[in-house]
């Protein structure tokens, strides 16, 4: 499956690079993008490839609204003392919780996302299509969009998402795209649709220039 995921990435890329000289000038300096959770935080490129979907849904909670570096920390703290299994995480208490980084509300999300989620119902969004994994997720408390399209991207590898809440990718779209240096949110949703049905590619692209602009 992950060889037939790269060889279809592969072939999306030279579809994009054809259509738009953006992307090819992005493909020549980046390489083939990577939909696995060693992307999700470009700083951290020697992360795991993969999680399972519990994992991958606390990672985006504990990253919601912080710098890479700082998630990375905490993230990395709550994984060494629990293994994130959600029984270690619930005996673990809010207090050592706190200790390990986490705020007072995503304590509380986490406790809700352990009482309200097992791995089976987890599982069983790899079949669903996109609309549906994006309700659930949004569904879940303390979650919004962005957590879902981190997650359809990096976890489940689909290839048609645009995360319009991702500051970085914003933040790269901007530099390229706006004439007057700033976008709309419905501007910023426009600029998506020429990557259809490969935006996920794309997005992928504008975080890697971001990282290389910015680091």
């Amino acid at each position: 499956m992950k060889r037939q995921t790269e060889e279809l990435i592969e072939q999306a890329v030279d579809s994009l690079s054809r259509e738009h000289p953006l992307i090819a000038r992005f493909a020549a300096l980046y390489g083939t993008p990577r939909l696995y959770r060693d992307s999700f935080d470009p700083g951290r490129s020697d992360a795991s490839h993969t999680s399972d979907a519990f994992g991958f849904l606390v990672e985006t909670l504990v990253y919601q609204q912080l710098s890479g570096s700082s998630a990375r920390a905490i993230f990395d703290r709550l994984t060494r003392a629990t293994g994130l299994e959600i029984d270690a995480i619930r005996q673990l208490g809010s207090e050592e919780l706190r200790r390990i980084g986490l705020s007072g509300p995503k304590i509380k999300t986490l406790d809700r996302l352990c009482r309200s989620v097992t791995r089976d119902d987890l599982a069983k969004l790899a079949a669903c299509d996109d609309v549906t994994v994006r309700a659930f997720i949004v569904g879940l408390y303390g979650f919004g969009e962005w957590s879902a399209d981190m997650y359809l991207m990096f976890h489940l590898q689909r290839l048609d998402v645009w995360p319009v809440g991702d500051l970085a990718m914003r933040r790269s779209v901007e530099r390229h795209l706006a004439d007057d240096g700033a976008m709309t949110m419905s501007e910023l949703v426009a600029q998506g649709e020429h990557f259809r049905p490969y935006r996920s590619l794309a997005a992928w692209y504008f975080w890697a220039d971001d990282h290389a602009q910015t680091r």
